[in-house]
């Protein structure tokens, strides 16, 4: 080896998600970047509401990591104890890494997400409960948030016919701070597209039957209501992954799990440990705001290792929310906009593709970004 030879500092980022994806491919070029994640291809999540009614957009849900880093490398394991400068891995293999970056994310509960390492199986659930929802004429969602929302349009734009109950003990659809005629003009959606709502009531005792499995029922609401479906399914309770985190990083943990970190991204206490997306107490958490993050803080380390560019601080550059109701309809809003976005741009902005494309670019895995493939 040659005597003036500096290896490259290691990078470990710890999961493959959204954010994650991000700051591995930022800093693929000058670091030796080690991307821990325990499941066999990338989750395209934000597809996985369509999958679970429509079977044939399931190949977009899984997308290869081959093709996403140069340099670096993918250790498909799960991390089980991370400290700085040392991250231990379930196969018994420990790495001691220069950087860490946390991007873990967070567990929701199936269809929004499913917690399957293999593309395989996870795909015989949605090819499952698509078969489920096929056969039922009354289905209740729990949850009246985004995914609550968005669920009760896939199913109706595959089968119109189908009755749909939303029951969420808020006062209100879509919990955050987002302005009245945005919750207004998500209401009137659902009361035109035939969607029963019922809010500031939640079920006296559990459904008796297995959510996303066919079978009659009545589940009788605190506001002394009965509700008769066939099918239920989840749609609200994520819970941040962080439970490895061990030493000093155990300590920044709060109690929802995410971690306190400063504007840079970094953890608190720590100048070598960062913490992006779904993990990190700083946003909202939602997968455009962990790709915003990620940049921040593979900029940050990169600053650190090479001296290029200047430090940087996170800021949601316009905070938004864009709610499809299956490929046609939706609403979204962006704060520096007066008007609220209508169907039409709801479908081309995220609609009828759910960014499939862009995260194929992302993973390296398309000629060019929006060439949608499905």
């Amino acid at each position: 080896m040659h005597k003036d030879f500096k290896p490259l500092p290691v990078v470990a980022v710890i999961g493959g998600g959204y954010a994650g994806i991000r700051a591995a491919r930022d800093l693929d070029d000058i670091a030796d970047v080690v991307l821990v994640e325990a499941r066999d291809t990338f989750r395209h999540n934000i597809g996985s509401l369509r999958a679970a009614v429509q079977p044939d957009w399931l190949p977009n849900l899984y997308l290869s990591y081959d093709k996403l880093l140069t340099n670096g490398r993918v250790v498909h394991d799960r991390a089980v104890e991370v400290e700085p400068h040392r991250v231990e891995l379930g196969s018994g293999r420990v790495l001691q890494p220069d950087f860490v970056v946390l991007a873990t994310g967070s567990q929701y509960p199936f269809v929004g997400k499913d917690g399957e390492e293999s593309a395989e199986k996870s795909q015989e659930n949605y090819r499952g409960v698509s078969k489920e929802l096929e056969q039922v004429d009354r289905i209740l969602l729990l949850g009246a948030g985004a995914v609550g929302i968005e669920l009760a349009g896939e199913i109706l734009a595959r089968w119109p016919e189908k009755k749909v109950t939303i029951l969420d003990p808020s006062s209100d659809v879509l919990g955050g701070q987002y302005p009245e005629r945005f919750r207004a003009a998500l209401r009137a959606l659902l009361a035109t597209e035939g969607v029963e709502l019922r809010l500031g009531q939640s079920l006296v005792e559990p459904i008796s039957t297995q959510p996303g499995k066919a079978g009659a029922f009545t589940a009788t609401t605190t506001g002394g209501e009965e509700i008769q479906a066939e099918l239920w399914l989840r749609c609200f309770g994520g819970a941040v992954v962080s439970s490895y985190l061990a030493g000093s990083l155990a300590t920044t943990r709060t109690d929802s799990g995410r971690v306190r970190v400063r504007g840079d991204m970094s953890v608190e206490g720590h100048d070598t440990v960062y913490a992006v997306g779904d993990i990190a107490e700083l946003g909202p958490p939602t997968a455009f705001i962990g790709d915003v993050q990620a940049d921040i803080a593979a900029r940050n380390i990169r600053h650190r290792i090479t001296g290029e560019g200047e430090a940087a601080e996170f800021a949601d550059p316009f905070p938004h929310l864009v709610v499809p109701f299956g490929p046609d309809k939706g609403v979204g809003w962006v704060v520096h906009e007066e008007d609220l976005f209508d169907a039409a741009t709801v479908r081309r902005l995220k609609g009828e593709h759910l960014l499939h494309a862009m995260y194929t670019d992302k993973l390296g895995l398309t000629e060019g970004a929006w060439a949608i493939t499905h």
